[in-house]
């Protein structure tokens, strides 16, 4: 089985203050009561204008205010996903060698035939599932899919290979560009680069781990879980590297 080959944190809620001056008799026992209330549903940390089931994105916005990543639990979640941001992903699949797959295939949960080095390798990658959907060569590219069951772990590798001045120029060049475009507990890798650009604009973000990268205005930025890395929804050009 081969490695993954080149080609979000929420404001913190604080329940709000109620304080008023309780004077006497029956208005004060109604004041308590409305507080009380209050108080209960603050203490919840119940947020009624976001989804319970989509966990927040991690690190802080430099934009215009910290926002959730998408989530999206299974492999059909993310297919509906990609096709909701009106790409091509069909032919779903965890098959490898399935007719559309990429050549060099996809990092997918170890199995009884991956050597030892293999196996290290996915372990480092913590990738749970993965699947691949859409068509390596059409116009738009196809989407290889990975459910990492620790994202942090899934971030601070990338970070380590595009940061590994030994690795491959492949992972190394992708340091100032970005490689993978993340949700709150899914990851796409693309194998159309300039495609990706549909993704960002649905709420994904890139993993940028290049030092002196600085987003330009207007872009979102926030703390990734990998140290000295960002999650930022600007994607350079080629032509500009």
């Amino acid at each position: 089985m081969t490695s993954p080959v080149p080609t979000s944190s929420p404001e913190a809620r604080t329940p709000m203050a109620l304080r008023k001056p309780l004077t006497t008799g029956v208005v004060t026992v109604m004041l308590l009561a409305a507080l009380s209330a209050c108080g209960a549903d603050s203490d919840s940390g119940t947020d009624s204008g976001s989804s319970s089931s989509a966990p927040a994105s991690s690190g802080s916005d430099s934009g215009s205010g910290s926002a959730k990543l998408p989530s999206a639990k299974t492999l059909r979640d993310v297919q509906e996903f990609i096709t909701g941001a009106g790409l091509p992903c069909d032919n779903l699949t965890e098959d490898e060698s399935a007719k559309g797959t990429p050549s060099e295939g996809f990092l997918g949960p170890a199995d009884e035939d991956d050597t030892g080095a293999e196996k290290a390798e996915i372990d480092a990658w913590a990738i749970e599932k993965s699947g691949f959907c859409g068509e390596t060569r059409s116009d738009l590219g196809g989407w290889i899919i990975y459910l990492p069951s620790d994202m942090k772990a899934f971030q601070e590798n990338y970070r380590k290979k595009v940061r590994d001045t030994s690795a491959d120029e492949g992972w190394r060049d992708k340091m100032a560009r970005g490689k993978f475009l993340f949700g709150a507990d899914f990851v796409v890798d693309p194998t159309n680069y300039q495609a990706s650009r549909t993704l960002l604009q649905a709420g994904l973000l890139l993993e940028n781990c290049d030092p002196a990268f600085k987003a330009p205005d207007g872009y979102r930025t926030q703390d990734a879980q990998a140290s000295g890395c960002v999650l930022t929804s600007y994607l350079s050009d080629a032509l500009d590297q």
